[in-house]
């Protein structure tokens, strides 16, 4: 009998100064201006911009510069504005992951963002990977943050 070992999904938290639907469509809506793509994305160099399709079924991909779309995963719940689920895919559906995305109204016109990221059990690399996104979604979120609220 083998023992499943279960890997911890990456959780990251961030408070808003912004009411739920301004932080929900600022992350769907205004990701093409604070995704950093020239670190972040499929093409690096040659990615253009990011489109988030804010719809269950919606795509969320890339566009390089030469047109060419590569998907990054497909939205499974969207419930605006308070959560999204989307699978994490890049092009390799057999390694797939799914990100979760809570806006919650935290008071004084604030919102504590929550994501959760998980699935890595179903990758033979997941903790690998689970920890260079443990570190990649600080990076991410922090450009977020910042473009959300510039100060």
């Amino acid at each position: 009998m083998s023992a499943t070992v279960s890997i911890e999904p990456v959780v990251k938290k961030l408070i808003l100064n912004a009411d739920p639907q301004q932080a929900f469509d600022h992350f769907t809506r205004n990701i093409h201006l604070w995704w950093p793509l020239q670190t972040h994305s499929l093409s690096q160099s040659d990615a253009e911009t990011v489109v988030f399709e804010a719809a269950t079924g919606g795509r969320i991909y890339e566009i390089e510069k030469s047109g060419k779309e590569r998907e990054w995963g497909r939205v499974t719940c969207c419930e605006p504005p308070h959560r999204l689920v989307f699978s994490w895919v890049l092009e390799a559906p057999d390694k797939a992951t799914e990100v979760e995305v809570q806006f919650v109204e935290a008071g004084a016109g604030e919102t504590a963002l929550t994501l959760i990221h998980r699935g890595w059990d179903k990758r033979p690399d997941g903790a690998e990977w689970r920890d260079k996104y443990n570190e990649g979604w600080d990076g991410v979120l922090a450009r977020f943050g910042e473009a959300m609220d510039p100060r």
